[in-house]
């Protein structure tokens, strides 16, 4: 009797085609092997801290400062709320899967006089019911997941956005899985604190935080009755001992700073590092690549006989959530996946854990050289687990896809 092959057997590790972190460029993965650096030394400030998040300004779309700190994008999420929400102020959460729920939880910790609107898990947003319950509400926030991660779905954060400004709202928007794979404008869109992670489409490594604040929300930090209960991560610190008076801060121009929290200097090096790469390809163009590479992993699902989750309407183009055959356990399609085949996707979360499946295209992943792959272990694993599908379809409606774009 032949023993079945291990197929892995050549890899040092799963190629990560989960939904974040992804894998990093070789640029990115070098910035990281330096010598140790002084976070606090004026020459980290101005020669790699200071361009790092200037840079960040053309990913982000933004003319406002955006701020980077140790965390991760949850971190960023509190942040953000902890620095404009005091106890009582009224925040309508949008609550479309487990991230906008997550952030129901953070305004809960906060002291928020929240009301959670919500949104069937992968449906689309009811814009007209949203723009009623605002104007009943008049709340000081509303918070969106641009892209949620759990459901990979893609929600309209312009028409959102409309309708914070309408309602004197501020907006606040988690762009976690989305910035830098989705187009993502945060002042046309009236973003006041854009919320996110460096692990994901900017294809950094995890553990940072990454905020862009307007004027409306340092105003809204100004203004506040009492301080944040945070110390490290009360973005107000950030205007009081890091910005120059030139760009709304106040420290004045040319003098040393101080960082509010110890900023990891090999990270950050990282990130200066993945930005440049991002700014190089040019966002319209490395926007079209991830929307490719997830039209050509959808073609090739539907080709295999499977179902995307969400509606068609609002579907991911870094994250495709899939509904799984019946029959087939999730949790074993991603073992198989990662220990006979060398590919490493996600299940889905909390209640349809055991019903679909998720596979990122972020960064590096969002191309041929990762979707094709991944779709021709897809369909290995689910003929090993049962399943049957004609041999070939799913990787050959893909490569269609990709030559069709070309």
């Amino acid at each position: 009797m032949s023993q079945a092959i291990n197929w892995t057997q050549v890899q040092t590790r799963p190629m990560l085609m989960i939904p974040g972190p992804t894998e990093l460029p070789w640029p990115v993965v070098q910035a990281l092997n330096q010598p140790a650096a002084i976070q606090y030394d004026r020459g980290f400030d101005e020669t790699v801290l200071e361009p790092t998040t200037l840079a960040l300004r053309d990913v982000f779309q933004t003319k406002h400062e955006v701020l980077i700190m140790p965390g991760s994008g949850r971190t960023a999420l509190e942040a953000g709320a902890l620095s404009v929400i005091e106890p009582g102020d009224r925040v309508l959460v949008v609550g479309a899967g487990q991230f906008g729920l997550l952030m129901r939880e953070i305004m809960n910790r906060v002291g928020a006089d929240f009301t959670e609107f919500t949104v069937e898990l992968g449906a689309r947003l009811d814009l007209d019911r949203l723009a009623r319950e605002a104007e009943r509400l008049r709340p000081k926030a509303i918070t969106l997941v641009h892209n949620e991660t759990s459901t990979g779905a893609t929600y309209p954060a312009a028409e959102v956005g409309a309708i914070a400004r309408a309602t004197g709202a501020l907006f606040m928007l988690d762009t976690v899985s989305s910035i830098a794979g989705i187009d993502v404008r945060t002042d046309e869109w009236g973003v006041d604190l854009n919320m996110t992670g460096s692990q994901k489409c900017l294809a950094a490594p995890l553990g940072l935080s990454l905020v862009s604040v307007s004027p409306r929300a340092w105003e809204a930090m100004e203004q506040r009755k009492v301080k944040a209960h945070s110390y490290a991560y009360d973005l107000n610190r950030w205007r009081e001992q890091w910005m120059p008076v030139s760009r709304g801060g106040k420290v004045p121009d040319g003098t040393p700073r101080r960082q509010p929290v110890s900023i990891p200097t090999h990270l950050t090096e990282a990130m200066r590092v993945a930005v440049r790469l991002i700014l190089e390809e040019g966002l319209p163009q490395r926007f079209r690549r991830h929307a490719v590479a997830a039209s050509a992993l959808r073609a090739g699902v539907a080709a295999m006989g499977l179902e995307m989750f969400p509606d068609p309407s609002i579907v991911s183009n870094t994250v495709s959530s899939i509904k799984a055959p019946k029959g087939v356990d999730t949790g074993a399609v991603v073992q198989t996946m990662r220990d006979r085949y060398g590919v490493l996707i996600g299940t889905g979360l909390a209640e349809i854990r055991t019903t679909t499946l998720r596979i990122g295209t972020m960064g590096m992943t969002a191309s041929p050289h990762y979707v094709l792959p991944t779709l021709s272990a897809l369909e290995l694993t689910l003929r090993d687990l049962g399943f049957k599908a004609d041999p070939g379809a799913g990787v050959a409606a893909a490569q269609q896809t990709f030559a069709d774009a070309s």
